[in-house]
């Protein structure tokens, strides 16, 4: 009997001890492996090899030359010319510049309102534009538009060295003078030798044009462009450097206004 109780209880102990060391056939839900959290991973992009370029967008058209210089070349014989488009060419040497007293304008002309100092009376005049004339024979030429009516109004072409050595052929006003009231005067001293040529005329859209040809300096008007009617000349005694234009109001307390369309230095 007692044989049978150990036998029974071997038994019974060797069951227990096998299912503890034997593998577990069935998990607990916590014991099933999770996936690994990819939420934080970013996407990348296999590297290019290196002998291979980076790719050109379809969008964007490459040109295939140089574009060449559009600019503009001058005419055969200009040496110079302004037409006043936007802005004033930087050849240009501004003297007494009030820059509230000049502009360009919209549709291209060069705009100056004068002021009492005369070049020709006191030496000195606002806003007055000068460049250099080359040697030997010139032509200059402007075409320009005013309306002076009180003395002694004027919007002038100067060939200027100094108070004894100047030309200016200008639309200007003058009642103590032979032309009444308005006119186109030729002014000019040299070597301190003053005289003048003069016409009467009210036009106020005319072209002046002074020419030094052979010695001699002629000065001439046109109230169409292209008919020029010579208004004075004489013996060029002194050799000139520079050719300014401007507008003064001299003596007169009303302003008066002088509009270039367009300045041009050229050979004869």
């Amino acid at each position: 009997m007692f044989r049978h109780k150990f036998t029974l209880g071997l038994l019974i102990l060797g069951l227990i001890l096998a299912g503890c060391s034997s593998p577990a056939t069935v998990g607990s839900p916590t014991d099933t492996p999770q996936p690994a959290d990819t939420a934080t991973l970013e996407p990348t992009e296999p590297p290019l090899p290196t002998d291979t370029p980076p790719p050109v967008p379809t969008d964007i058209e490459i040109p295939t030359e140089i574009p060449a210089d559009t600019a503009t070349p001058l005419p055969e014989g200009v040496l110079f010319r302004d037409d006043f488009e936007g802005s004033i060419q930087p050849e240009w040497e501004w003297e007494n510049e009030v820059s509230d007293r000049w502009a360009i304008t919209e549709e291209g002309w060069l705009l100056i309102i004068g002021e009492p100092p005369s070049l020709l009376g006191d030496g000195t005049q606002s806003n007055l534009l000068w460049h250099s004339l080359p040697a030997g024979d010139f032509v200059i030429t402007v075409h320009l538009q005013t309306i002076p009516f009180e003395n002694f109004h004027q919007s002038t072409i100067y060939i200027y060295e100094d108070q004894d050595n100047y030309i200016a052929l200008n639309r200007g006003y003058c009642d103590i003078c032979s032309t009444g009231g308005g006119g186109i005067y030729m002014e000019y001293k040299i070597g301190g030798n003053f005289d003048a040529y003069m016409l009467a005329t009210d036009v106020e859209d005319l072209y002046l044009r002074l020419e030094s040809k052979d010695d001699i300096i002629s000065g001439y008007y046109a109230f169409t462009e292209g008919d020029w009617q010579r208004l004075g000349r004489f013996g060029n005694y002194f050799e000139f450097t520079r050719v300014g234009i401007g507008v003064s109001n001299v003596g007169s307390e009303e302003d008066v206004v002088g509009r270039f369309d367009y300045f041009e230095i050229s050979l004869p």
